[in-house]
């Protein structure tokens, strides 16, 4: 079964994810999906020319932010905590075209403590691997969210997401 997952971010004061937030007109504004029959998060991208490094050709920054923001998303989906990124590794394999459509799906590898090790594919059209990633999140604790976010924006509905 594949379903949306709800931004349930959006509500959170100050939201304003480059990746994610569907009201962020300079950001990415992707929509992602879970495949639960796979265990995969995955979101289908058409890249924008003003993205590109060189010409016609998506710049290696954002595609770390495509792969980061669908690891993001693979471990929230499953844990339902927040995390922090704390290490992106990168592999380009294949040039990432801005003048097609691309999919981006990530899977939890592993969970060790507090870690959780996801692997991410940036596929194009022809079902080619153009760019893997492998993504450590860290769940933080609450005092440490508090310290990064600031405890203020945080009602009492999202704090269910923060680990004591």
């Amino acid at each position: 079964m594949v379903r949306e997952i709800e931004y349930v971010f959006s509500k959170l004061s100050g939201y304003r994810c480059f990746g994610c937030d569907p009201t962020n007109d300079l950001g990415l504004r992707m929509k992602l999906f879970a495949d639960d029959k796979n265990g995969e998060v995955f979101a289908r991208v058409k890249p924008e020319d003003h993205l590109s490094g060189f010409p016609g050709i998506l710049h290696g920054g954002i595609q770390c932010v495509l792969i980061d923001e669908v690891a993001f998303w693979a471990m929230f989906d499953r844990i339902k905590k927040i995390g922090v990124t704390v290490k992106i590794e990168m592999e380009f394999l294949n040039t990432v075209k801005t003048s097609s459509p691309i999919e981006v799906r990530g899977k939890i590898d592993r969970v060790e403590g507090r870690d959780i090790f996801i692997s991410v594919d940036i596929i194009n059209e022809r079902n080619e691997v153009c760019t893997r990633g492998r993504v450590v999140y860290h769940i933080a604790k609450k005092e440490t969210v508090f310290k990064i976010l600031g405890k203020e924006i945080f009602t009492q509905e999202f704090l269910k997401y923060i680990e004591d």
